[in-house]
């Protein structure tokens, strides 16, 4: 496995990472399950021939994936480096911000998350809901106490307004640190603005 410098974070991450939305599961009465007998040695092989970066989210696999990924990296969590999402969209209150990160930690059963993203955001979500409720500030709080490492964001909007929320955070005294956004060879509609978030120093993440 190869391995880049992740912005400025100091940290080196596997240039292949894996994706924890679509794990193999299974339903029973008319409930969902992760077949984790299936699921968790898939995630120890890739963490075998290298892979060190791991991103979930609340919703994925019906709510049950942050679970599974935590279950399987249990034993091996401080050689890992864990991400996941805070459900900007649904935030309606500040305190909310926190309730849904302690939610994400019980259920990955760790005391800290490595990178905590604003879920898929766009500028009217950072304006109407990250700058109107303080969830900058409330990032900042979770970061001073050890319970994320890193504040992160990912991206759905038009290509330009990633320099708007990287440069407003930043006005804001909370500087974005690392981005997950759509690009492949089919999509390279946000590659200026990858080289411009990389030029603020973030770590890129290609989804």
């Amino acid at each position: 496995m190869r391995y880049r410098p992740f912005g400025k974070t100091g940290e080196d991450i596997s240039v292949l990472g894996f994706g924890c939305m679509r794990l193999p599961e299974y339903e029973k009465d008319g409930k969902w399950y992760i077949d984790e007998d299936k699921a968790i040695p898939m995630l120890h092989r890739a963490f075998e021939k290298g892979v060190n970066y791991y991103d979930t989210a609340p919703f994925y696999c019906h709510s049950n994936s942050e679970i599974t990924l935590g279950k399987a990296m249990k034993d091996r969590r401080d050689k890992v480096l864990l991400s996941t999402k805070s459900p900007v969209g649904d935030i309606k209150e500040t305190a909310q911000y926190r309730k849904f990160l302690e939610q994400s930690l019980k259920k990955m059963d760790t005391d800290y998350i490595d990178f905590y993203h604003f879920w898929g955001i766009n500028k009217k979500c950072f304006d109407d809901v990250i700058l109107k409720l303080d969830l900058l500030g409330e990032a900042a709080k979770a970061k001073e106490e050890g319970l994320i490492r890193y504040i992160s964001f990912s991206f759905h909007d038009a290509p330009p307004n990633i320099q708007y929320i990287i440069d407003t955070a930043e006005q804001y005294g909370v500087p974005l640190e690392t981005m997950l956004v759509q690009y492949s060879l089919l999509d390279r509609g946000c590659e200026d603005m990858i080289a411009y978030a990389v030029s603020k120093g973030l770590g890129v993440v290609a989804m």
